[in-house]
């Protein structure tokens, strides 16, 4: 009996024990080691506070980092420079060779990407000399300008908007990857635009050019030198195969070349 009663008093202990060392790590310990301490309070989930600390610390490996690559296929050096401002003549701070990674910061006007290099130097590249599959989000979209011309590489798809309503769409082709067409935000340049043109080293002539970064052009499909649709090129619309410029059917360059006037922002994603 003596015995019956010892146990039974030794396990009263141990469930006062129990509920006291339970109250004391959800009380003055809970901040400390309750990661996963959550409560449901009317239908909305409550988590203390080292919770929230490791889900922040997810979400901050979960941000999606841009990469880019240096990739010169204008002069062909194999150099590209990365300068202290958004401007040609500010410092060079870094100059990267073909192939060389940066982290890709944020997406700016006009032609322009705020890059960091592998050895942490933060500058500015030129976007015709970055290769890149995505770009940082940015503001610009069809109510940025009266005329606002988009071109979606994965579909290979041009959309033309004026006053923010969509009023025009075609598939088009930008470049091979080897020939990339940059990415980024741009604009229609002033005085850039003609009714043809034929480059020799191609082989190739094009119609209803107008410039939106430097040599790179929204044109028609590749004609022949005596003016003749080079059929080959132009079944190849709705996928890359261009020098780096966006082909376009033949009305859609034309569409452009009459209606999109100097300044009108251009977005390449």
């Amino acid at each position: 009996m003596k015995n019956k009663i010892n146990i039974f008093l030794f396990a009263i202990i141990m469930t006062i024990s129990s509920v006291f060392l339970i109250e004391y790590n959800l009380g003055e310990k809970e901040q400390a080691t309750a990661v996963y301490d959550i409560k449901k309070e009317e239908g909305t989930i409550v988590t203390t506070n080292r919770s929230l600390e490791k889900e922040e610390r997810m979400t901050r490996k979960l941000k999606v980092e841009y990469e880019g690559e240096a990739l010169n296929t204008l002069e062909k050096d194999g150099k590209i420079k990365i300068y202290s401002e958004k401007d040609e003549e500010s410092e060079i701070i870094a100059i990267l060779d073909n192939y060389e990674k940066v982290e890709l910061l944020e997406t700016l006007p006009f032609g322009w990407f705020k890059v960091k290099t592998k050895d942490g130097q933060i500058g500015y590249a030129d976007a015709r000399y970055i290769r890149t599959r995505a770009i940082p989000p940015h503001k610009y979209d069809e109510n940025s300008s009266a005329w606002f011309i988009k071109f979606d590489e994965s579909n290979q798809t041009i959309y033309i908007y004026n006053e923010g309503e969509l009023v025009l769409e075609s598939l088009g082709s930008s470049g091979v990857w080897d020939s990339f067409t940059p990415k980024g935000i741009f604009e229609i340049e002033k005085d850039r635009r003609g009714e043809w043109a034929y480059i020799p080293r191609f082989e190739q002539g094009m119609k209803y050019w107008v410039g939106f970064k430097g040599s790179y052009l929204f044109h028609s499909v590749p004609f022949t030198e005596d003016g003749m649709v080079i059929v080959e090129e132009a079944k190849k619309l709705g996928e890359p195969s261009s020098h780096g410029c966006i082909r376009l059917p033949v009305a859609v360059a034309k569409y452009i070349y009459d209606n999109v006037p100097d300044g009108s922002i251009v977005v390449i994603e």
